[in-house]
């Protein structure tokens, strides 16, 4: 769905295609096979880009399209002209919006970077070319007690045909996910990271305020290396009819982790993993035993329950690789 094409944009028969403009919107464009062009300013009137103004102007093209219920788009390199932005980096940044905006859910089945030189071609190359999806966590993600072959991720991986890289670690904190982030995630160059922490955070009685700044760091560094990231909602504890202080109060710490979690996404735009909700009785709003093997670890039962969770976004992941 997601690919780059080395040619001339003005040729292509896309639904729409992207026109590099400015704040002034002095542009150009002639009779085209494209039935609309969006205009996307990248630049302000002093002519000059950043990589923050071609991802809000790659978001904003894409948000057009699907107002428009168009199927197809085509963008140039926004930035790279008159504004001087790097290649490398405008790759990074416009493929990654456009996969942030397939992973949320989209009616555009195809959007195609097209690039008539042949180095700036094999920047967005590189990129499009990512295939795999990291999934960074703790024992959840990991498969504790049982193992990777029973966690999410390879069920998951199996039942959709993905190349998913569980980097789960047993008893990992948001911020030994944040210190091994160069190594795990962005020295593997996949598409698409998914973060999902916070219940040893909780356990361990970090506060809120640090598993926001483990969190946002790790999406912003995700973002500065052209990996789209998803953001995790932790799974609940299980309390059963005896419930510890330690795991009562970490429950209620985990619920002002994901409220925030919830909220931060919205306010990115970023697309969510819910593993909470999933876990809950409906009737009840508590944890279901049946899907734990104790506190706070599912059962076999219950990561066939996560893995089931995520089909829908993991479908719509796969769409934008």
């Amino acid at each position: 769905m997601i690919k780059s094409i080395k040619g001339d944009i003005t040729e292509l028969d896309f639904d729409a295609i992207v026109n590099a403009a400015n704040s002034r919107l002095s542009m150009g464009a002639g009779m085209l096979k494209a039935r609309h062009i969006i205009h996307a300013a990248a630049m302000g009137q002093d002519l000059i880009t950043d990589a923050a103004k071609v991802r809000s102007a790659t978001r904003n093209a894409l948000l057009r399209a699907e107002e428009m219920r168009l199927k197809s788009i085509a963008f140039p390199a926004l930035g790279t002209g008159v504004g001087g932005l790097d290649y490398d980096l405008a790759a990074k940044v416009m493929v990654c919006e456009a996969r942030r905006h397939v992973a949320r859910g989209t009616v555009l089945e195809q959007i195609a970077f097209v690039l008539f030189e042949e180095y700036i071609y094999s920047s967005f190359l590189r990129m499009t070319g990512r295939k795999a999806i990291v999934c960074l966590g703790d024992s959840i993600t990991y498969g504790f007690p049982f193992g990777p072959e029973a966690s999410w991720v390879e069920l998951s991986a199996k039942a959709l045909g993905l190349n998913m890289i569980n980097m789960g670690a047993n008893g990992d904190t948001t911020r030994a996910m944040r210190r091994r982030f160069k190594r795990d995630v962005t020295g593997l160059d996949p598409a698409y990271v998914i973060i999902m922490g916070g219940g040893n955070d909780a356990f361990m009685g970090y506060p809120l305020e640090k598993f926001e700044e483990n969190v946002e760091t790790m999406v912003a560094e995700a973002q500065d290396n052209g990996i789209c990231p998803v953001i995790g909602l932790p799974a609940p504890v299980y309390l059963g009819s005896f419930v510890t202080d330690e795991v009562g109060i970490a429950g209620c710490e985990l619920d002002s982790y994901r409220e925030w979690a919830e909220e931060f996404a919205a306010d990115e735009e970023l697309p969510v993993l819910d593993f909470f909700r999933p876990l809950l009785d409906p009737e009840t709003g508590t944890a279901v035993s049946a899907y734990y093997c104790d506190d706070v670890h599912p059962s076999i039962k219950g990561y066939q329950v996560l893995a089931k969770a995520s089909e829908q976004l993991l479908a719509n992941i796969k769409n934008g690789l």
